[in-house]
């Protein structure tokens, strides 16, 4: 894994995602603390709290983006969540849930995804939750 000044800001990951939810840690991390300054107003690198992860909808969203890439029929039944900040590695994770389903029961699948961090220099950015919250139906 290629770093620059202890920073990585993409990351193009090819993984197997066992049955259910798995915390995937994408080495994505920001060592400079000055980002809010560089950036004001910009969706921070993530929430930090230990996984599973934020709720869906819970704010801010982060910058960090998670690409499904070919071959993408893997993905049909998998789903993200927002990724957010480890504490314990300083790292960005993402959680993942596979319900693949082959022959009645449930099986790994490997996809291909990117990570990527938009560095300051390309924003000024902007970014929406990629899960509302979940709808309470009384």
């Amino acid at each position: 894994m290629g770093k620059n000044a202890g920073a990585l800001l993409w990351n193009r990951r090819h993984i197997t995602l066992q049955p259910g939810i798995t915390a995937f840690d994408t080495g994505l991390q920001q060592v400079s603390k000055t980002f809010a300054a560089m950036s004001p107003g910009e969706p921070p690198l993530g929430i930090t709290v230990a996984p599973p992860g934020p709720a869906d909808g819970a704010l801010p969203a982060s910058r960090v983006q998670v690409i499904p890439m070919s071959p993408v029929a893997a993905w049909l039944a998998v789903t993200h969540g927002e990724p957010f900040v480890d504490p314990a590695t300083g790292t960005v994770k993402v959680t993942f849930n596979n319900a693949t389903i082959i022959d009645e029961e449930p099986a790994p699948v490997t996809i291909n995804v990117l990570f990527w961090d938009p560095h300051s220099v390309v924003g000024p950015g902007n970014a929406d939750v990629y899960n509302d919250p979940p709808v309470i139906i009384q």
